[in-house]
């Protein structure tokens, strides 16, 4: 028997060689070595293993492969390791961080706006404002409502696009897809939290990575769903025009309804 052929024919390899009686017949895929399975059985491979969780550091070096080489192959490379273990520790880390910094932020807001009122009082509605402020305090749970808000937000937005995009041809899951959308939302707003703890700048910066985002999410979703980049644009890009049609006309029905009643009297 020659070279590269077995008994199912040219193409399969040979049988390894052995003593009498080893190894079992050949026999061609999907049986292999060792013939049949028995009756009854159905031959299946065996499972791949999950992907392993990234954990912190892994995935602070996937944040900074999509977030700093934008574009759909930089997607496409993280997505095999997709486990909602990785997604659950960014977006419940996201919500400790916004939590943290929403009431670090009220905290400023509320000092800054005494000490611009103090200087303008005398000293008794001073201490009358101080003794209103101590019942004022910005409250705790206020700021832990971002731990749910958060993923809640994020499993929505989502969810929207995923269904957008399987009106488009998408293929992919959507794990893969949260997978994807939480490897560059995640860092891009724990980075926007921090920054607005700075005045102005801050905003500025942040409504700077907001845009970005939006490009981010078009190379997330063309890699995740399988789409061209013009169907990815349409996903991401169609469902906030339907909003902002719906909001408009909202604000029309809410106008005409004041000005009727406004007419009436």
């Amino acid at each position: 028997m020659g070279p590269g052929q077995g008994p199912g024919g040219p193409g399969y390899p040979p049988p390894p060689p052995g003593g009498p009686g080893y190894p079992p017949p050949y026999y061609p895929p999907p049986y292999g070595y060792g013939g049949p399975p028995p009756f009854g059985y159905a031959y299946a491979p065996p499972p791949l293993p999950p992907p392993a969780p990234a954990g912190i550091n892994g995935l602070f070096q996937k944040w900074i492969n999509v977030t700093t080489k934008p574009g759909a192959a930089s997607f496409a490379i993280e997505l095999p390791t997709a486990n909602w273990s990785d997604i659950w520790l960014s977006i419940i880390g996201l919500s400790v961080l916004t939590a943290i910094t929403s009431f670090i932020s009220a905290l400023l807001y509320r000092s800054s706006a005494v000490i611009a009122t103090m200087s303008q009082l005398t000293p008794d509605q001073q201490r009358a404002v101080n003794q209103i402020m101590q019942f004022a305090r910005p409250a705790p749970a206020a700021a832990i409502g971002n731990i749910i808000s958060v993923p809640l937000s994020f499993f929505l937005g989502v969810g929207i696009l995923f269904l957008f995009a399987k009106l488009f041809g998408g293929t992919g899951t959507f794990l893969q897809q949260a997978y994807a959308f939480a490897l560059f939302s995640v860092p891009i707003q724990g980075v926007s939290a921090l920054l607005g703890l700075v005045p102005v700048l801050g905003g500025l910066v942040s409504a700077g990575l907001g845009i970005y985002s939006i490009f981010l999410a078009v190379f997330a979703i063309s890699a995740s769903q399988r789409l061209t980049s013009g169907k990815a644009v349409a996903v991401v890009l169609l469902p906030a025009a339907i909003f902002l049609v719906l909001a408009f006309v909202a604000l029309l029905v809410f106008v005409a309804l004041i000005v009727a009643a406004t007419h009436n009297r």
